[in-house]
């Protein structure tokens, strides 16, 4: 994270005000420093470049991935309508990929509940996190140079 930092800095300003690919790029890199998932998968959807848009792509399902694994192993229960948000992902998605996890829904008085399962954990997600950061870092270096 300090590497994508220092390098937004060496960028010269002109290439930042001009390149909306690059105020994104640092508007994510800000959202994961944060750990504010919500505002990182409202970001995330843009139209990349061909150049960038597989490493973007894989950011998304990794990012996504991990949240959701996160999530499964913090709450034994979730509104739908707050899960929905961090995600970014209309309802009817995310009832989809809740199904495809095996977790419960009920509906209690109106308001639907998704009680997560943990998952079982294959890699340390942090580490993910700075393998992603580092790809950001990577990808703006080649445009810097």
């Amino acid at each position: 994270m300090t590497e994508a930092n220092l390098l937004w800095k060496r960028v010269p300003q002109h290439i930042k005000e001009e390149n909306d690919e690059m105020q994104k790029l640092y508007l994510l890199t800000q959202c994961l420093h944060s750990n504010n998932l919500s505002n990182f998968f409202r970001h995330i959807h843009y139209e990349w470049s061909d150049d960038i848009k597989s490493v973007m792509d894989q950011l998304h399902r990794d990012t996504k991935k991990n949240a959701l694994t996160l999530i499964g192993n913090a709450y034994t229960s979730i509104f739908e309508h707050n899960l929905s948000a961090i995600m970014n992902v209309p309802k009817d998605q995310l009832k989809e990929a809740c199904t495809a996890l095996e977790w419960d829904y009920e509906c209690i008085n109106q308001k639907a509940i998704v009680f997560p399962k943990r998952l079982p954990r294959t890699e340390n997600i942090y580490t993910s996190s700075e393998y992603q950061l580092s790809k950001l870092t990577e990808f703006v270096s080649f445009l810097e140079n």
